[in-house]
């Protein structure tokens, strides 16, 4: 085993905590600050996490997460190290890894994928509110006003109210809740370098596929670290196996982050583990789509699937018992829809 990863694994022993406040997206939570190799740290709340590399010039940070993580970050970094955060650098543009970025605006510059800026991009057009939204639509205007707000769309309505008006329109909807993500000052196509007091990140496009079309894999070379979020867990089953795109896509854009050069693999949920952990994800996948498929071949229905298949392989992952389930009904949605 390598110094790089051997430091990885023992750094779960001497990890840190930090109490902070709470946020919307995550009440009564606590912040983490660990080593992972010589000059690469993890930073992270209950669910989310993010990467930063320090050197000499400053630091190069991955996805901010939110205002609040950010700002409790930022004075992390500043008494820890006493450098500047030179870069962001984007692994996408949904809210809840993307948001907080201007706690860095004042040092740092930006960068996310090219199709970060139309996912950010002021909303326009006639677009009817979605199913799960327009079910509070009370009134029936084509709109979700404050007072009619309930759930996600109540807790995140200024997220998502681009315009201000107190009502959130089908395209503000659409558009998701990223009033608070910072519109990167960079962008790239298939593949870009940061260079900052002599080490370096590597961004690299992993193609529109089930999750995004605008998702990055960061890698730090000199650390021999990759950083994936969502698409890819580290002994973690995924969330939800959903998307407008078909599930090869999916595969395909895992399989570009086992193409990459590195060593230890850092999820934006879930744990940290040696490279081989991503291989395995994708290996969960494929195994459940042949399982779910061989049911639906059978005869089976989506509950003969859900009481039979359990993968026991994968009993000790992270939230497995808890995901099980909705994997297998999001599979059997993905292999049964039309494209």
């Amino acid at each position: 085993m390598n110094s790089r990863l051997s430091l990885a694994l023992a750094s779960f022993a001497t990890l840190l905590i930090f109490s902070s406040t709470s946020w919307a997206q995550e009440e009564g939570s606590s912040y983490t600050f660990e080593q992972i190799t010589d000059n690469l740290y993890r930073a992270a709340t209950v669910s989310h996490r993010t990467v930063l590399l320090v050197t000499e010039e400053g630091v190069i940070l991955t996805d901010p997460i939110n205002q609040d993580f950010s700002t409790w970050l930022k004075q992390e970094i500043d008494e820890r190290f006493g450098v500047p955060v030179r870069y962001v650098l984007y692994s996408h543009h949904h809210w809840d890894h993307a948001s907080g970025g201007s706690v860095f605006e004042d040092t740092a510059t930006f960068i996310g994928h090219e199709n970060m800026i139309g996912r950010l991009a002021a909303p326009s057009g006639d677009v009817a509110l979605p199913d799960n939204a327009a079910v509070q639509d009370v009134d029936g205007n084509g709109q979700i006003e404050r007072a009619e707000a309930d759930g996600a769309f109540a807790r995140n309505f200024d997220l998502y109210d681009f315009d201000g008006n107190d009502a959130l329109s089908g395209a503000e909807v659409t558009r998701g809740p990223v009033n608070d993500v910072q519109v990167p000052d960079i962008t790239y196509a298939d593949k870009t370098t940061v260079t900052l007091g002599g080490k370096s990140a590597e961004m690299v496009f992993t193609g529109v596929h089930t999750h995004t079309d605008d998702m990055s894999v960061i890698i730090f070379p000199e650390e021999s670290v990759g950083f994936m979020v969502d698409y890819i867990s580290i002994k973690r089953p995924p969330r939800f196996l959903r998307g407008d795109q078909p599930l090869e896509t999916w595969l395909d854009g895992i399989r570009v982050v086992e193409t990459q050069d590195f060593d230890i693999a850092v999820g934006g949920h879930g744990s940290y583990d040696s490279k081989n952990y991503v291989t395995l994800f994708r290996e969960y996948i494929e195994g459940l789509r042949d399982l779910v498929a061989a049911g639906i071949a059978a005869g089976q229905s989506l509950e003969d699937l859900q009481e039979s298949i359990y993968m026991e392989e994968y009993k000790d992952w992270i939230s497995y018992d808890e995901f099980r389930e909705s994997n297998i009904n999001d599979m059997y949605n993905m292999l049964t829809r039309e494209f």
